[in-house]
């Protein structure tokens, strides 16, 4: 997936979880699927962990695409520059991601290098190699749900020196729900292109 003194921080973490980035929180006209309500946060052991479930308007198999797109997520994940998949061996990838977290003023840069585990449309799972980050180890399940997909999140993140002390699982929650908004509003561009 995570996190920080002001905006970007969560984010960032929760994107190094599942190589993802951290999303702008500028105006989004769109109506939030994630409320910050619906993203539990808790402590443990000098680290945290994040558990969200959510509903995805859009076929498991769209879902699935956008989740796995690792080469193409630098175009639509904010402040992501690189994402590229270094390895792959049927369903185990070895991804690498870089890009920039911002504190207010400042900036800070990002990277990971993860393995990934892939049950086609069922699950994916993400163990950190290397990068900014401690530890972090992540999965995230997908299945039929009415009209969409229902899927749910998990990450156990141990930040090390990188994580800006002060952050609160407020913060947390907030950039957790505005990251998964920002990549459901992918799931849903996607949808409406093939439709039309």
């Amino acid at each position: 997936m995570l996190q920080a003194l002001t905006h970007t921080c969560a984010a960032a973490l929760t994107a190094l979880a599942l190589g993802w980035s951290a999303p702008s929180l500028a105006a989004d006209p769109n109506p939030p699927v994630v409320t910050e309500q619906e993203v539990k946060v808790e402590r443990a052991d000098g680290g945290f962990s994040i558990d969200l479930t959510m509903h995805a308007r859009v076929p498991i198999s769209l879902a699935w695409a956008v989740l796995t797109d690792f080469d193409r997520m630098a175009e639509f994940i904010p402040n992501l520059s690189h994402s590229q998949v270094l390895h792959r061996n049927e369903n185990l990838l070895m991804i690498s991601q870089r890009g920039k977290a911002h504190w207010g003023p400042l900036t800070m840069n990002f990277e990971s290098v993860r393995e990934v585990t892939l049950v086609p449309q069922r699950e994916i799972s993400t163990h950190g190699l290397s990068g900014t980050v401690k530890r972090v180890d992540s999965s995230m399940t997908l299945e039929p749900e009415g009209d969409g997909t229902r899927l749910r999140y998990h990450t156990e993140v141990e930040p090390g020196s990188w994580f800006p002390p002060l952050l609160g699982p407020a913060k947390v929650r907030q950039e957790t729900a505005a990251q998964f908004n920002a990549i459901v509003q992918e799931m849903q561009r996607r949808l409406a292109v093939l439709e039309h």
